[in-house]
């Protein structure tokens, strides 16, 4: 049973903050947090992610980016990452996380979501738009539907 999702991108402010809120809306029993492998700690969401986020209808909150670490990563039950350098990377540093680490886009052929930082605002909309497919993809898996 999965009860612990984290989602993890780079910078943690665009891509894992907006599939971190879609995934624990569609999942509500389930605890899911987002983190970055080189996150801008302390910082808030993107500002242009939020709106794309909002625009497909997934409710933002309060977030600060924190930075992913191996304490993070072994009390999840499923790290969800955006493309495939980041699980390489959590494979590298921590080859015990391994087992419980897949793409988002896992069941869309390894799906990668393209990071849309500083890359303008339809790039942030078409990140918001392959999250939530993704998002869906794996809520059914994790409610076991």
């Amino acid at each position: 049973m999965i009860n612990t999702v984290v989602t993890v991108c780079t910078g943690n402010i665009c891509r894992s903050p907006m599939a971190a809120f879609a995934l624990a809306e569609r999942c509500p029993d389930a605890s899911v947090t987002s983190a970055g492998l080189h996150a801008l700690k302390g910082s808030g969401m993107a500002a242009e992610s939020a709106a794309a986020a909002h625009a497909f209808g997934i409710k933002t909150g309060a977030h600060t980016a924190r930075q992913f670490t191996s304490k993070i990563g072994t009390e999840a039950d499923l790290i969800l990452v955006m493309e495939s350098h980041h699980r390489d990377e959590i494979m590298r540093r921590w080859p015990q996380l391994t087992g419980k680490t897949f793409l988002l886009g896992h069941f869309e052929n390894g799906q990668q979501i393209p990071d849309p930082y500083k890359m303008g605002q339809a790039m942030h909309l078409r990140a918001a738009e392959l999250i939530l497919k993704n998002v869906d993809n794996w809520s059914t898996q994790i409610k076991g539907i």
